[in-house]
């Protein structure tokens, strides 16, 4: 019933990279992807990203279930998974006219210029 989407982009002049591990699947017909991530906040400012996301079809905000990936899989990745990522919350914004992301915010500032994180995304098949 579910398959994760991981994905890898770097952002602006702050470098806010977020870390990949690879695309999982399990066969299935409908395939959700992650696109380009935007920065929308500056560095000692609480975060606030938009992760574009692809191949949204019908999907409605309710079945797209993003989250923190789980340590395990920040350590196959190799990763370190840093106590602040889990502040970070994960909104799906989905407009079948326009454009649908995946909304990253954090409610406290980061100081940090490199961000490595990895994002799940759970969707029915």
């Amino acid at each position: 019933m579910q398959t994760k989407d991981e994905a890898s982009v770097q952002v602006r002049n702050l470098v806010l990279p977020i870390a990949a591990a690879e695309a999982l699947s399990s066969g299935i017909a409908h395939a959700l992807g992650l696109g380009e991530l935007t920065l929308k906040s500056t560095l000692n400012q609480p975060l606030v990203a938009e992760i574009e996301l692809l191949d949204v079809k019908d999907l409605t905000a309710a079945e797209v279930v993003p989250s923190l990936a789980s340590p395990e899989d920040f350590a196959k990745a190799g990763v370190d998974r840093q106590a602040f990522l889990n502040d970070l919350t994960f909104t799906p914004v989905l407009n079948a006219s326009g454009k649908s992301v995946l909304r990253v915010t954090s409610s406290k500032p980061l100081s940090e210029p490199m961000v490595k994180f990895l994002v799940q995304v759970m969707w029915p098949n």
